[in-house]
């Protein structure tokens, strides 16, 4: 989530909450107000920028409580939403009581935005996964709702694998030994766009990877440890071998063609992108299999990977119990995510945050792109991936200022011009550099 053009305050971690607990001195963030039940009417603000389904909740909600009136802010997209915040922020008018996830929570803290609500998570945090309880935290609080990513999975083609005999592999140093097999054939296991590092850090979070981790007042960057190694061995293998294609995403019309011609035999997706490969998809309808995201070898439980930004209630709210309640109310239960229903297509989304996604999952599975794969074993796979999803993958105070240096790298490791290895102790290095300049403690794990 991008940052760029605006001007953060570099504080370190300990600082950004010392300054909210000063802040709550005078009434916000730790004297909040009462809980809703006891406050008697209040009216809150939420903001949101989907134009769709969340009226149709807000309106559920206010036809079903007495106590709490919210007012849905629509705002004109998730750009806008950051610079009218902002704006809001600085001049203490008008804040509302509720942003949808705009930024790593670390960012968000870090700037002095949001609210310590763990006294209200706590008795209700059961309802969702753990992963996504542990997006939701900073050094053991709650600075944002429990927010549930939408956890990586993969769909393989089916007809490739059958046409030459070799089976879906389960492990990540399988991967490499089926890429080669296909390679022999003219098919490539993976597609790795050359501007998107993005199997780089899910791989590393599934490997048990912490890049960054709070150490009393000040952060520990670590961007070489033995599970991001793991990662980096695994593409490396796979790059040198050259059993990867480069498609971009930024040209998607020949993204799908590609994917979409039987020389692609895997493809790592979430959820909510399978209606964009059906819609897209014509030769290969039918041929795909959703199957588990592969392990690494060594692992002791199924993981999959998978981070999401939680939404937060802003410093300055008055009544952050109203807002944790109604983002409760809409997250969790059965009449609000029928109440967030797509008018247009009918769908419901699957409510990622859930402990338990099982009864959802089904239901967004598209109609022709698995073919004889039930879609109950479909949703089956999705749910499996969404119970296991880790959550939690600190990206730091500067995020916006290293993931572009990051891209850059990525494209040079993909490029052949540096190995992945080199690229990662280069992007460590830009992170320290940085953070130098911001005046941000930190150290180097070693």
């Amino acid at each position: 989530m991008s940052l760029t053009n605006t001007k953060r305050k570099a504080l370190s971690i300990s600082a950004a909450v010392a300054a909210i607990g000063l802040l709550a001195g005078c009434g916000s963030a730790s004297a909040p107000a009462a809980p809703a039940a006891d406050a008697g009417p209040v009216t809150i603000d939420v903001w949101g920028w989907d134009a769709e389904s969340t009226q149709h909740v807000v309106d559920a909600f206010n036809a079903s409580h007495d106590k709490i009136k919210v007012n849905y802010v629509l705002q004109a997209s998730n750009t806008a939403t950051q610079t009218n915040f902002r704006n809001v922020m600085e001049s203490k008018k008008d804040i509302p009581c509720w942003i949808p996830g705009i930024a790593p929570i670390s960012t968000v803290l870090v700037n002095g935005w949001a609210q310590d609500i763990t006294k209200y998570i706590e008795p209700i945090k059961d309802t969702y996964s753990k992963g996504a309880q542990a997006a939701a935290q900073v050094d053991g609080k709650y600075y944002g709702f429990p927010a549930g990513p939408s956890a990586t999975f993969m769909m393989a083609n089916k007809a490739v694998y059958e046409k030459y005999g070799l089976a879906v592999p389960k492990t990540w140093e399988d991967f490499v030994t089926t890429g080669k097999e296909l390679k022999t054939h003219g098919v490539t296991v993976i597609n790795l766009a050359g501007e998107d590092p993005s199997t780089l850090l899910q791989m590393s979070q599934q490997a048990g990877a912490n890049w960054f981790a709070i150490d009393g007042d000040k952060w520990k960057v670590n961007l070489q440890d033995d599970a991001t190694m793991k990662a980096v061995d695994i593409i490396q293998k796979l790059v040198d071998n050259d059993l990867v294609a480069h498609q971009t995403y930024k040209d998607r019309p020949a993204l799908y063609s590609y994917f979409d011609s039987g020389q692609l035999a895997t493809v790592p997706l979430a959820w909510w992108s399978m209606t964009g490969y059906q819609t897209n998809f014509k030769a290969s309808l039918g041929q795909w299999q959703a199957v588990d995201v592969p392990q690494f070898k060594d692992a002791k439980q199924f993981v999959s990977s998978g981070f999401a930004d939680p939404g937060f209630v802003p410093v300055g709210c008055e009544h952050p119990a109203a807002a944790v309640e109604y983002i409760n109310w809409t997250s969790s239960s059965k009449d609000a995510i029928e109440a967030g229903r797509n008018k247009k297509t009918g769908s419901v989304g699957v409510p990622t945050n859930l402990a338990d996604v099982s009864a959802y999952t089904a239901d967004v599975v598209p109609d022709k792109i698995f073919g004889a794969q039930p879609a109950a074993e479909v949703g089956a796979v999705i749910s499996k991936a969404q119970n296991a999803a880790v959550g939690k993958f600190e990206r730091g105070p500067n995020y916006d200022a290293w993931f572009p240096e990051l891209q850059d790298q990525w494209g040079k490791a993909m490029a052949k011009q540096i190995t992945l290895k080199q690229a990662m102790a280069n992007v460590q290095a830009f992170i320290a550099k940085d953070l130098d300049s911001k005046g941000i403690k930190y150290e180097v794990s070693k």
